[in-house]
């Protein structure tokens, strides 16, 4: 079905208009008319994210949606679409987070089944395409293509994104349904929408600077209903998307019409009257159709089919009138379906011509409503421009009203209009794009072997609406004929035809196909009718380049290993060693087709040839994002680059001269499943080389054979290429393509030190080789006129020698240097030591160090002696080294008890050691021996995932003041617990806190403790545990500071899971300086840093509330109210 959708239509809420109709995807939306618009966006002013306009459009087969932008610049932006299949209903995608993770949720009965994501890169343009299934917990990852769509856009990285044209088989959908909801909108590389087809309340265009980070709700989607009509008399099925226009009240009771609906199918125009009659009259209902409006050609004057006073004008005449006899005491009488002959007309009925009609109404209020079918083929076949008009005239004379209101009746003089003559000027001009299209295309191999039958596959399309009968078919190869078709095509039909091609002189050829040469075929566009390639014809050697192993040697090889046999190099690759990350988000979830099976490396006297196997590549075509890319450097001189083509993040373990890429994402033989091409020129060629500077190297003589059923690429490599070299090196690794490089497994959209490569030679798991973000293993080829030997070498082994050879060098020098000067200072501290008066267990821990030395001593002397002994250096190298490092440990920690002797702070110890004898509750992070109540709680569950305080407990005894906080953390950030004390007169009110934060304090503030929680923080996990804990009082106008482990005790739960839990103070009466009569208590929680302010407090209050709890980290906030505790 569709909506007629005319210029001087008002627009309506809710529903939307939307035609039937099959478009040409192109990118081009000149196939789109006015009656195909749902939606017209609002200028948000963002130069790289601006939606203009949204077009919708369906035929049995598809569902079509364009868009418009305004965008003057290329931004980095996600374009997204939703599809409501059962709007209303509210079953499907609501909130959470949508298939691209963006904040865009949906409310008011709209719930997406389907969202479709594309990316747009500011300096690489098009992007990942998705088209997501919601499952109802989740979303199943597709490409456009993997459901059998397509789409297509213009725009480049200067101006943006500016127009896209989608395609979705309604089996994608689930089938045909009753009606949909579309809604497009523009998001960042997160976030949420900054804009919105149709507009939504739910995003602020008078703020849209911050649209970017918000979550936007979305409740006015567009519904279309694509269902055909019912012709029952009941217009429930019809709505304000088809409204074509209203009518005026004219005052007559049995002659009133309120509304007239148009829409249409492949088979139908469908047409809908609704009145406003409350009386019954004798009157006749009049519709007339001109089927070419503008030229004349109809009926215009001189009395119409059923003689009424009705004639037309300004470029309108009618070439069919439908007419239906309503009697004041009979009801619906005769209806006649009439056609004008240039003279005449000729009458019949509605079912005569295979229309029908269905009405509702009675002999009291008059006719009601009026639907009416009428098969395109009753009109002289598809009418892709069209005008209707409806009317009522009494048994005779002319019209009393008519739809669209016509200045020919005058509505204020309604008397008169009975029995004059109305010459009607206004009818409504309706548009949808109907013609046929023809495409052809050619595919086959880019090179092809001299004197070797080739195989080219022509593709001829009708993208249009209608069929194209004997259309000619033409292939010449440099101009000669090689071979031609006729052929039929109905709308949207694509047929496939061969021919085959064996030259028999090298060079290049051009090879034309054309469709419709003759341009007999009236087309709606005819600059696609010709379609041209260049082959290039070559001398063939050992391997025919085509992407067929079958030339190659088949030899039984286990996994992880290799043989060379007979001139052939074979490695055979374990099965299903990839990286598996990706999978949800490739094409048929799975990454096969970049698991290499087999590499293969062979010569002849002009050639060396590679052959790459796969697991399975079924699941690709050439040119999908996510398609298979091959990097192989090879070296075979001295010096060279470091890094893999495709921008995988990764270092190679050999220092190349030349870089092969093959890049089956690229834009060469998109779409298809074999192809042979000569290395290009471009990072997007099927196959290219690199220099080490990264520049693109012309290779002559080089090219690429793919088969993707056969999952094979083969290359060939003009032996020129290594300059006379007889060895070489190359390394392998596959990736994803996308677009110029590969997919990334770090960051989504930039390089980071995160590898990029999902299969490579390896004996083990490709997750286990690249543990260090290294691939180690390259294989070595020796070759003289065939390929002499091979083998895979390792570099780990290579590095692990190295690195054998130098752990000896580096203990035979620096170890022995190293252990004799520290063993002079471990005699000084040894002998400082037993010269001061220790605690017993120091004296006891320096004893069990004296015996440790011993041991060490022993093994240093055996290493000495054998370091230059080459059999035993290795070993002996090990004993200097275990020797020299261990005395360093011992060294450590002598200097550590020698500082604590010295210090005063054994003392300190002793002092605390003493001290903690008078508590009476057991600081250990346990509140089970706490029997008071809380003096602070919060009921309201305030706070954020990882500062969120629950209760403030204060206890004391003769001695101490005890102190315990308790939270409701579900996650470890990185925060500052704060206490504040007030129990005397004077102190700290505002400014900065003892630690820097932007707190300030009604009453003088006379003591503070602080605590650092060192957990998450933007990406740095931290260690999820207290690393600060200080006490500080208010002297004298500023801050005395001590660590809290010498002055009182603490101690917490918590970790990385959940934050801190609880915490478990007690200071000491003295250290306030006696016990108070009362202390007046609050507790918070601040940001990490100076500068930070309070997000949570104990007591609960306005100061950590009176912003959104995102802007509460950086403002200033005033406590006010605190715990008051009576100290008895």
């Amino acid at each position: 079905m569709s909506i007629l959708v005319l210029g001087l239509v008002p627009t309506f809420s809710g529903l939307a208009s939307a035609a039937y109709g099959t478009k040409i995807i192109d990118g081009n939306l000149s196939d789109w008319t006015s009656a195909d618009l749902i939606a017209a966006g609002r200028n948000n002013g963002q130069a790289g994210a601006n939606l203009d306009k949204m077009y919708v459009s369906w035929d049995d087969q598809y569902l079509y949606i364009a868009i418009k932008t305004n965008n003057t610049g290329s931004w980095d932006v996600a374009y997204g679409i939703g599809i409501d299949i059962d709007p209303g209903t509210g079953n499907g995608y609501v909130s959470g987070g949508d298939s691209w993770g963006r904040s865009v949720e949906f409310s008011n009965g709209f719930a997406p089944d389907y969202e479709i994501y594309f990316w747009w890169g500011w300096n690489s343009g098009m992007g990942t395409d998705n088209f997501n299934t919601y499952t109802g917990s989740g979303w199943n990852y597709n490409s456009i293509s993997g459901v059998g769509g397509s789409f297509a856009y213009t725009g480049d990285t200067s101006t943006g994104l500016q127009t896209v044209e989608i395609k979705v088989p309604w089996s994608a959908l689930g089938g045909k349904p009753e009606k949909i909801a579309v809604m497009a909108w523009v998001t960042g590389s997160g976030g949420s929408a900054v804009d919105s087809l149709p507009v939504d309340p739910a995003i602020d265009y008078n703020n849209i600077g911050n649209e970017w980070g918000d979550t936007d709700t979305f409740t006015n989607m567009a519904v279309l209903y694509v269902a055909p009509k019912t012709i029952d008399g009941n217009l429930s099925d019809w709505s304000d998307a088809d409204l074509l226009v209203v009518g005026r009240d004219n005052g007559q009771a049995g002659a009133n019409l309120d509304k007239m609906y148009v829409s249409w199918d492949d088979q139908y125009l469908y047409i809908a009257i609704k009145t406003n009659n409350t009386g019954s009259w004798d009157v006749a209902y009049g519709i007339g159709i001109d089927i070419d409006p503008g030229t004349g050609n109809g009926y215009v004057s001189g009395g119409d089919s059923w003689g009424r006073s009705v004639e037309f004008s300004n470029g309108f005449a009618v070439d069919y009138e439908l007419y239906f006899w309503w009697g004041w005491n009979s009801g619906m009488g005769t209806d006649n379906f009439n056609t004008y002959t240039g003279s005449g007309w000729n009458y019949g009925s509605l079912a005569d011509v295979g229309a029908k009609f269905a009405y509702t109404g009675d002999t009291s209020t008059g006719l009601q409503t009026l639907e009416i079918a009428i098969p395109w083929s009753a009109l002289g076949g598809k009418r892709s421009r069209f005008a209707v008009m409806s009317w009522i005239t009494g048994s005779g004379g002319s019209a009393v009203d008519s739809i669209p209101v016509d200045p020919a009746i005058d509505y204020t003089n309604i008397g008169n209009e009975w029995g004059d003559t109305d010459t009607f000027t206004n009818m409504l001009v309706g548009e949808w794009f109907l013609m046929a299209d023809l495409t052809v295309g050619v595919s086959g191999p880019g090179v092809v072997g001299l004197n070797r039958n080739a195989v080219f596959n022509v593709t001829v399309r009708n993208e249009g609406s209608l069929p194209a009968q004997n259309a000619s078919v033409e292939v010449y190869v440099n101009d000669t004929l090689a071979a031609n078709w006729t052929v039929d095509l109905g709308a949207g039909e694509e047929k496939w035809l061969a021919f085959n091609w064996k030259p028999n002189a090298t060079g290049v050829y051009t090879i034309r196909a054309v469709v419709d040469g003759e341009n007999a075929i009236p087309e709606a566009s005819e600059n696609n009718n010709e379609f041209t390639m260049t082959v290039k014809v070559v001398w063939v050697g050992n391997i025919d380049v085509d992407g067929n192993p079958e030339d190659w040697i088949s030899a039984e090889v286990a996994p992880n290993s290799y043989t060379v046999q007979n001139g052939y190099f074979i490695w055979r690759d374990a099965d299903n060693d990839q990286r598996h990350d990706k999978d949800p988000y490739l094409p048929g979830g799975s990454s096969s087709h970049a698991d290499i099976t087999e590499v293969g490396v062979t010569k002849d006297d002009r050639y060396v040839y590679f052959l790459f196997k796969f697991k399975d590549m079924s699941n690709i075509k050439i040119g999908d994002n996510g398609a298979t890319f091959i990097a192989v450097p090879i070296d075979y001189k001295a010096g060279g680059g470091e890094t893999f083509a495709g921008r995988m993040d990764t270092r190679t373990v050999i220092a190349w001269d030349i870089q092969m890429a093959i890049n089956l994402g690229g834009k060469q033989y998109v779409g298809q499943t074999k192809a042979t091409a000569a290395a290009g020129n471009s990072l997007t060629s099927l196959l290219y080389f690199l220099d080490p500077s990264g520049n693109i190297v012309k290779v002559d003589g080089a090219m690429v054979g793919v088969d993707l059923e056969k999952n094979t690429v083969e290359v060939r490599v003009p032996v020129s290429v290594f300059e006379g070299a007889r060895e070489f090196s190359f390394q392998v690794a596959t990736g994803f393509s996308y677009g110029e490089g590969v997919w990334n497994f770090g960051d989504d959209f930039a390089d980071d030190g995160i590898s990029d490569i999902v299969d490579t030679i390896s004996t083990e798991s490709t997750v286990k080789e690249l543990a260090d973000n290294v691939p180690d293993y390259y294989v070595r080829i020796r070759m003289d006129n065939i390929i002499e030997s091979g083998s895979v070498v390792s570099v780990k082994l290579q590095r692990l020698m190295a690195f054998q050879n130098a752990f000896v060098i580096h203990n035979k020098y620096y170890g022995i240097r190293h252990f004799e000067r520290d063993y002079e200072t471990y005699i000084e501290i040894r002998n400082k030591l037993n010269n001061m008066p220790l605690p017993g267990d120091m004296k006891d821990r320096i004893n069990e160090l004296e015996k440790e030395v011993l041991d060490l001593l022993k093994l240093y002397n055996e290493g000495k002696e054998l370091i230059d002994s080459p059999n035993y250096a290795f070993g002996a190298s090990l004993k200097i080294y275990r020797a020299y490092t261990g005395l360093k440990k011992v060294v450590s920690e002598m200097e550590v008890m020698l500082e604590k002797a010295q210090s005063g702070e054994l003392e300190r110890e002793e002092y605390m050691q003493e001290l903690a004898k008078n508590l009476t509750k057991t600081i250990d992070g346990n509140l089970d021996d706490w029997d008071v109540q809380p003096v602070a709680v919060d009921e309201t569950g305030y706070g954020q995932d990882g500062a969120n305080l629950k209760a403030l407990y204060v206890d004391y005894d003769d001695q101490f003041l005890y102190i315990a906080l308790t939270t409701e953390n579900r996650a470890s950030w990185r925060v500052a617990y704060g206490i504040a004390l007030d129990y005397k007169d004077g102190g700290y009110t505002t400014g900065q806190d003892s630690w820097a934060r932007k707190v300030n304090f009604e009453r003088g503030i006379d003591a503070q403790l602080y605590f650092f929680w060192n957990g998450e923080f933007f990406g740095d996990k931290g260690t999820s545990n207290i690393t600060s804990a200080q006490f500080m009082l208010w002297n004298d106008g500023s801050w005395r500071y001590e660590e809290l482990k010498w002055v009182g005790f603490y101690a917490y739960t918590g970790g990385a899971e959940d934050g801190l839990q609880t915490l478990e103070i007690a200071i000491p009466w003295q250290a306030l300086g006696g016990k108070p009569e009362k202390i007046n208590i609050v507790a918070y929680v601040t940001g990490q840093g100076a500068g930070d302010s309070a997000v949570d407090s104990l007591p609960l209050q306005e100061a950590v509330k009176d912003n959104d709890p995102g802007q509460e980290w950086g403002d200033v906030d005033t406590f006010t109210q605190f715990a008051t505790v009576t100290v008895e």
